[in-house]
């Protein structure tokens, strides 16, 4: 069988010249840059961001300092970033501290955030093309190497970044710089449920070099049962200043990981015994290397011409023993080069400071299906039911600016084209009742996005910003699979989703009190969804997602702070026969509260109340079903430093709460599954400086 996508080739042709225009326009401006760098003092600062001064003109940019993320010793990387107001994060495993298997959700796109919200490492995509979290895994990222996260939330980022960013960009940041002085940590972890961690890193630096290595060992027996969690992380990393305007940054990086699945837990047994599971054999292997390249060259105070490269491989096995005992296994192979010029000119009398760059980015992916023979073949071995194999490959062109018209007010633009070439064929059979396979099949889509923004600044009362924006998100693998049957051949096809955007918002800021408030209304087409209905992935009618978003930081004395995030989201349909219905998944209603007292010298004890509403359950795209409970926790947390040793205790869920954040709707009324997250459970750390 033949698979014949539509494929125009005026429209390749078309999109191929302004690919052609647009990187000839960015070279002609890059050098055009240099003219005006004897009037122009303002040095630009090598770093792994696409930012232009910390920001993106208009949006909601947050900027998480190391001293931010070291905050909260006890967290995982997830749940440090779900301290922004609008991002939450889902953990279907309970392996409570590490973060393995958790997905960042930003701006209420619940199933589906793992294809809407962009996660980066030092500006290298780590998401895959398909909805494993295995790829973005922020657990294989040691917490202590992290310098910075940049948050861009809403269709801006796309700019930036690329498809896959409707719902924003997170991009984390690691110390590419050559240390000063030579540096050695060891830290310890004990904790509830068997949580043990142990983590060594050091740096050591000559007159231009700088050499960092860190390795952690992680186990954990999970809340549920069946929820054993073991991983290994290695990393390397190597700083080279190789003259004033040359530097040269290479990253290894190596995990592997084993997990147990304790699957759902029928609600009829939530209340009896939430450590329940279903799967009581099931497990996942995952393991792979990274190899990060960087180098960056400032020829003079206005230009800066950066080279990034990547190479990424990752296997990952699942094993699955019920009556019809599956095992899958996948290979992914992903290659990136992304070069960029940041620059500034006068023109008109006005400095513009730009950055423009290329994204060419090729993922190889192959994924078979296998389950094991049943009945009088039973136990003889396992039978290839599906092979998918896909090749992925983006080209981007992006320039964004931002200029200063007057002391008070400041406007940026971006635009981005992009072209995605998608290889595509499945294989299914030879298992009883398979087919024959399908051919390859080859598309082609190429895609815009653009980003307006503006800010005023109000002198002391702070500064109002807003913005209009456009992102697009391509179908991943297996949203592409799962539009078809089981051993049904697939035909891939799935349209592009696509979103336009606006924000309006205030910021106010000076020495005890910070306050940011925002509202973004966001209008999708094509948002691609599993429909419980039929069982297949589709493109939805057309839908909406608004919000608030506030986060406010006081500090009344040297002794008090308190710091509170809130968000309001509604994620709806808005026409088709599902018109009005919210999307699953969505809680309307998030508020952080923290409360820090700074006891004595050195050791600070901290209060934190989180709220989260009520919110419609997975697949019940029709709203019948009931809605996950709301719930609050109270978390108590307590560290310091004794001499060179840093000390916490952090006490999660002190009034033991029973809960879930996720439930699987069934087709009949007030039949689901949920997945419980833990109880009462304590965390103590060590670390030790030397």
């Amino acid at each position: 069988m033949k698979v014949k996508l539509t494929f125009i080739n005026s429209s390749r042709e078309k999109m191929k010249k302004q690919f052609y225009y647009l990187f000839l326009y960015s070279i002609l401006v890059t050098f055009s840059s240099e003219t005006y760098s004897e009037n122009l003092e303002k040095e630009i600062t090598v770093t792994a961001s696409k930012l232009i001064n910390n920001s993106m003109t208009g949006s909601s940019t947050v900027i998480l300092s190391k001293n931010d993320i070291q905050k909260y010793p006890g967290a995982s990387l997830p749940e440090i970033i779900s301290k922004v107001p609008g991002i939450s994060f889902k953990d279907l495993y309970g392996t409570t501290g590490f973060g393995s298997y958790q997905s960042i959700d930003l701006r209420g796109f619940a199933d589906t955030s793992m294809s809407n919200t962009l996660i980066l490492l030092n500006g290298h995509k780590l998401s895959n093309i398909d909805l494993s979290a295995d790829g973005a895994d922020l657990a294989n990222i040691p917490i202590n190497s992290i310098e910075r996260i940049e948050i861009i939330k809403g269709n801006s980022a796309s700019v930036l970044y690329g498809g896959n960013a409707t719902a924003g960009a997170i991009n984390i940041i690691t110390n590419q710089l050559p240390g000063t002085e030579d540096y050695y940590q060891a830290s310890t972890t004990f904790g509830s449920f068997g949580q043990f961690e142990g983590f060594v890193s050091g740096t050591k630096s000559l007159e231009n070099i700088s050499v960092t290595g860190n390795s952690n060992y992680i186990v954990t027996d999970g809340y549920r049962r069946n929820n054993a969690l073991r991983q290994k992380t290695g990393n390397l990393e190597f700083n080279f200043n190789i003259n004033p305007k040359h530097t040269l940054h290479f990253n290894l990086a190596a995990h592997d990981r084993y997990i147990e699945l304790p699957g759902d837990v029928p609600s009829t047994l939530f209340s009896i015994d939430p450590r329940l599971t279903d799967t009581p054999r099931d497990f996942a292997t995952n393991y792979g290397q990274k190899i990060f390249i960087n180098s960056a060259y400032m020829p003079n105070n206005t230009l800066e011409i950066i080279n990034d490269a990547s190479y990424r491989f990752t296997k990952s096995q699942g094993f699955f023993f019920d009556q019809f005992s599956a095992h899958t296994d996948a290979d992914i192979y992903v290659s990136s080069y992304n070069p960029k010029a940041k620059f500034r000119f006068k023109k008109f009398g006005y400095t513009f400071e730009n950055i423009s760059g290329l994204d060419l980015n090729y993922t190889y992916y192959k994924r078979k299906y296998m389950s094991n023979m049943i009945g009088a073949h039973a136990g003889r071995g396992a039978a290839t039911r599906n092979v998918y194999k896909f090749s992925d490959t983006n080209l981007g062109l992006y320039y964004n600016f931002e200029t200063e018209l007057n002391s008070l007010n400041k406007i940026g633009f971006g635009a981005r084209f992009q072209g995605n070439w998608l290889k595509a064929s499945d294989f299914v059979g030879p298992a009883p009742g398979a087919t024959k396979a399908n051919s390859d099949s080859l598309t082609y889509d190429p895609q815009y996005s653009y980003h307006v923004g503006y800010e005023r600044s109000l002198e002391d009362y702070g500064n109002i910003f807003a913005r209009l924006g456009r992102s697009f998100t391509y179908p991943n693998v297996d949203q592409r699979v799962g539009q078809s049957k089981w051993n049904v051949n697939s035909d891939f096809k799935l349209r592009t989703q696509t979103s336009n955007d606006f924000e309006i918002g205030h910021k106010f800021q000076n020495n005890d009190l910070n306050i940011t408030n925002s509202f973004y209304y966001m209008m999708l087409r094509a948002e691609i969804y599993y429909d419980n209905v039929d069982f297949l992935n589709k493109n939805l009618e057309p839908s909406k997602r608004y919000g608030f978003e506030s986060s406010v930081s006081y500090t009344l004395n040297k002794y008090v702070n308190f710091n509170n995030s809130f968000a309001f989201t509604k994620a709806k349909m808005r026409s088709g026969n599902y018109r009005g219905n919210e999307i699953p998944g969505v809680p309307s209603l998030t508020n952080t509260l923290e409360l820090n007292l700074n006891l004595i010298d050195n050791f600070t004890l901290s209060t934190e109340l989180f709220y989260r509403s009520t919110a419609r359950m997975i697949n019940d795209t029709i709203n019948f079903q009931p809605k996950i409970p709301e719930y609050y926790l109270v978390n108590i947390g307590l560290k310091g430093k004794i001499k060179n040793t840093k000390v916490s205790l952090l006490a999660n869920n002190i009034l033991n709460k029973s809960y879930y954040n996720y439930a699987v709707s069934g087709n009949t009324h007030n039949v689901y599954n949920v997945y419980p997250l833990p109880e009462f459970n304590i965390f103590f750390k060590l670390s030790q400086d030397f």
